[in-house]
């Protein structure tokens, strides 16, 4: 983990578009922070420690500022696990730099600042008995679709995030796509609170 007044960054890019959930298609930049708790199988993400910088809050939000051409003042904070680094400096830096700040995270751990937009995207298969989901309020609620995902999993998510007003299935990109595609559009017609959620990034070809 990075030192006290410094965060460890995986990479900041943008201009580009958040490509899930219920802000896809709206121009933003990214700031992705290095480190997971997680080890999901599926993970196209790198967030590893290797290759990444070690940065301070000011450093961070003066490269998003830069990056940030077209003044969306939108950031995605992703990782990794963003929940894992993510503390009140650098919420403070980013709001007063006038970030609207959206986050994505699994959900086990609680946010040590808060967020304009906090997406769960809880991956409890991966656990391993090691961790468990910290008690959130998320603006949504994600759940990629594998082979583990199930009516309970949803029954579960329901029960535990019942404040919610968002709630995607986005099935797994991986070698079996169409599988989980498949499977993702019988879960929602058969439970219509959820919506469709696919990584319109990548069908378009942006980072």
């Amino acid at each position: 983990m990075p030192s006290p007044g410094t965060y460890l960054v995986k990479e900041i890019f943008g201009p580009t578009l958040q490509g899930e959930g219920a802000h896809a298609g709206r121009a933003c930049v990214f700031l992705r922070l290095a480190v997971c708790n997680l080890a999901c199988s599926w993970c196209d993400t790198d967030f590893r420690p290797e290759g990444a910088s070690r940065m301070s809050a000011a450093e961070i939000t003066s490269r998003l500022i830069e990056h940030d051409r077209a003044g969306s003042r939108r950031v995605i904070v992703t990782g990794g696990e963003p929940a894992l680094q993510w503390d009140a400096p650098l919420a403070a830096a980013l709001r007063g730099a006038g970030f609207a700040i959206h986050m994505e995270s699994n959900g086990t751990r609680p946010l040590a600042a808060p967020v304009d937009w906090l997406t769960v995207s809880p991956k409890p298969q991966f656990h391993q008995g090691r961790f468990s989901l910290a008690p959130l309020s998320p603006s949504e609620v994600k759940v990629v679709v594998d082979d583990s995902v199930s009516e309970e999993t949803l029954a579960a998510c329901e029960e535990r995030y019942a404040g919610c007003a968002h709630w995607f299935l986005q099935p797994c990109m991986d070698a079996r796509y169409d599988d989980h595609l498949r499977r993702t559009l019988e879960l929602i017609e058969s439970h219509p609170r959820w919506r469709l959620s696919l990584q319109l990034h990548k069908i378009v070809g942006v980072p």
